[in-house]
């Protein structure tokens, strides 16, 4: 009986030992990080149009979720480009709204005044007009006739200077005035004015009409001009001068106007240049647009400079159209 009674005893003990089976009535245990887990998810939902969320998942004995969310990072600013810059325009090129230096005012030669005491030969020589503060005179009188060389020159910033002669008969004879106006800020020269002043002793003295002896200060300059090539650089004009005493040439050309339109202005050390009109256009017959702002009849202005010495400029009319380019 005890044997019988152990055995029952000892398979009840192993029935109880065993683990039970699944029950679909039967609730799940909670598991640790869960709803952590389900907050990641929605994170990741919400955040994945314009954000970055990173789930990293640790299996420990306690379940936990990390989460990092951050939004997207925003790009720096493209720096704005740096403009290309604009190359300066070569010299001789005509190009439209020039800078073109402004000349002082040239004396009118009607208004100059050759004024004498007497015989003494002590002269004063004064002009009329509007006077531009910045602006001096260089003034000069040379012998022509008489047997005395006499050549002086001076610098004045009123409309007057004064010469002294030899009041003798050996200095009798004509002598040429020559009047320059200059800017002191720019050291550009105007256009020179020549009177003849008449001195042959008492009452017999005065003004007269002048003109350049063709001896100017820095020599006197020929201009000439190549002939034109033929397209694409019908537009090319190639002028030179002669060689002078000057060191520079200030080469203007302009198309007058009450604003210069086109035009170019620049310094030069050689003795000639290429002048660079805009290029004509031309239609598909091969006939050129016959009307154009920068056709017309330029005025072309050289100046000879040695330091602040400046000469007599030459000036020549340039011809621009839609066939054609001269000069004259």
């Amino acid at each position: 009986m005890v044997r019988g009674e152990n055995a029952k005893k000892s398979q009840k003990d192993a029935m109880s030992t065993k683990q039970p089976g699944p029950s679909t009535g039967r609730r799940q245990p909670k598991l640790p990080g869960l709803r952590m887990a389900a907050t990641a998810f929605v994170l990741t939902v919400l955040l994945g149009a314009g954000g970055i969320a990173l789930a990293n998942w640790n299996q420990s004995a306690i379940t936990t979720i990390d989460v990092t969310a951050g939004a997207v990072p925003t790009p720096s600013p493209s720096p704005d480009p740096v403009p290309t810059p604009v190359p300066a325009p070569a010299p001789g090129n005509i190009v439209a709204n020039p800078v073109i230096t402004a000349l002082p005012e040239k004396i009118d030669a009607a208004t100059i005044a050759c004024i004498s005491p007497g015989n003494s030969g002590n002269f004063t020589f004064n002009w009329t007009g509007r006077q531009t503060a910045g602006t001096s005179y260089v003034v000069s009188l040379k012998s022509q006739t008489s047997s005395l060389a006499f050549q002086q020159s001076q610098t004045v910033t009123q409309a007057t200077a004064n010469f002294s002669l030899e009041n003798k008969a050996a200095a009798y004879g004509n002598y040429l005035l020559r009047i320059q106006a200059v800017s002191t800020s720019t050291g550009i020269a105007g256009d020179p004015s020549y009177r003849t002043l008449r001195y042959f002793g008492k009452d017999n003295t005065g003004c007269d009409y002048g003109t350049s002896d063709g001896q100017p200060p820095l020599g006197a300059l020929s201009m000439r001009a190549e002939p034109v090539a033929p397209r694409p650089n019908d537009n090319l004009l190639k002028i030179s001068w002669t060689a002078s005493a000057a060191t520079s040439y200030v080469v203007t050309v302009v198309l007058p106007g009450p604003v210069p339109a086109y035009g170019a202005e620049f310094t030069t050390s050689a003795l000639g240049a290429t002048l660079a009109f805009p290029a004509r256009s031309w239609n598909q017959a091969g006939t050129s647009v016959a009307d154009a702002a920068y056709f017309g009849q330029y005025s072309l202005r050289i100046l000879p400079m040695n330091g602040t010495q400046a000469g007599d400029p030459i000036y020549k009319t340039v011809q621009y159209g839609p066939y054609d380019l001269t000069v004259w």
